[in-house]
């Protein structure tokens, strides 16, 4: 699969399926979106190749950002602690954001009641404690 920024500049060949895809409600992606959450479909590091163009990169709090200097796009979010590189989720195709949790969800700014599991901090298959918040 093969997704783009807005404008076209930057392509990215998604080579492998997503490890997980959630919503993430950290105070990094919040200070780096502007938003409560934001979807993620997480894949090993080396699946997401920028195939086209130049990606910008910047670092909020933790972890680094890539995005296209030319329409401000937010592509994906670097995770070495974990192997994983975090693709906006807006960047795929209709249907293809099947999202599965939210996490770290100890930042959360208010409930999201959706039916997924909402676990504090990282869930168990990303080695976190698994608890979860009484939404």
């Amino acid at each position: 699969m093969q997704v783009q920024c807005r404008c076209g500049a930057i392509k990215i060949e998604v080579l492998a399926d997503p490890v997980a895809q959630f919503f993430c409600h950290c105070d990094d992606c919040q200070a780096a979106h502007g938003a409560a959450y934001v979807p993620e479909s997480a894949y090993a590091a080396d699946a997401l190749v920028i195939t086209e163009g130049s990606a910008s990169a910047w670092t909020v709090k933790r972890n680094q950002r890539f995005f296209c200097p030319t329409c401000g796009t937010k592509l994906f979010i670097d995770i070495p602690s974990v192997g994983l590189r975090g693709l906006n989720g807006h960047l795929l195709p209709a249907g293809a954001f099947e999202p599965q949790f939210h996490m770290h969800c100890s930042y959360a700014v208010l409930p999201v009641r959706d039916g997924l599991p909402h676990y504090k901090s990282w869930p168990p298959r990303f080695l976190g404690s698994g608890e979860t918040v009484p939404w």
